[in-house]
């Protein structure tokens, strides 16, 4: 296998959910690395119904709140993700709106960016979305869609196994 392919698949294999973080904060040169990919993200239709949040320092106090384990409240940076499904693009078979899939593209980029980088992240969609929009004033019209944690994790990332289906129980050739 080529080097950088190898080194590509690495990056998925060491891709884990952070929940424990050092307190250490993240370099700006890195974090605006890492952010950069929220803003090339690819979405439907090129409509970007996203807005991010960035809470750290001072927005804390009241936010950590809503977070459900301790070990959240460590990560020097936490993403709010918010869907604007107003402006995304619709499919015209069904009506679904594509919002929170755009927005999931774009948190799967930035998230294998992070990872690149050294920095631990953990999507966290338990949590009050009324409660992180009355504390942020995200205005009604926007949906909450997660939380990542950022930060450098307290153990290295490395390699780890994970219990996953078989390969022939998810994908299915020519038909169902």
């Amino acid at each position: 296998m080529d080097e950088r392919l190898r080194i590509f698949y690495e990056l998925f294999d060491r891709r884990r959910s952070v929940r424990e973080f050092d307190e250490r904060d993240i370099e700006p040169e890195k974090l605006d690395r890492v952010l950069e990919r929220l803003r090339r993200a690819q979405s439907a239709a090129n409509c970007q119904p996203w807005h991010f949040i960035l809470v750290r320092n001072e927005g804390r106090t009241s936010f950590n709140e809503v977070l459900t384990r301790d070990g959240f409240k460590k990560a020097p940076v936490i993403l709010v993700a918010c869907a604007e499904p107003e402006k995304a693009w619709v499919r015209k078979y069904d009506g679904v709106n594509y919002a929170w899939v755009d927005v999931a593209i774009a948190l799967t980029e930035m998230i294998a960016a992070a990872t690149a980088e050294g920095i631990g992240t953990c999507w966290i969609a338990s949590m009050d979305p009324d409660a992180v929009k009355s504390i942020l004033g995200i205005p009604d019209s926007m949906e909450v869609v997660g939380l990542i944690t950022m930060g450098y994790p307290k153990t290295p990332l490395k390699r780890e196994e994970k219990n996953r289906k078989p390969f022939n129980d998810i994908i299915h050739h020519d038909r169902w």
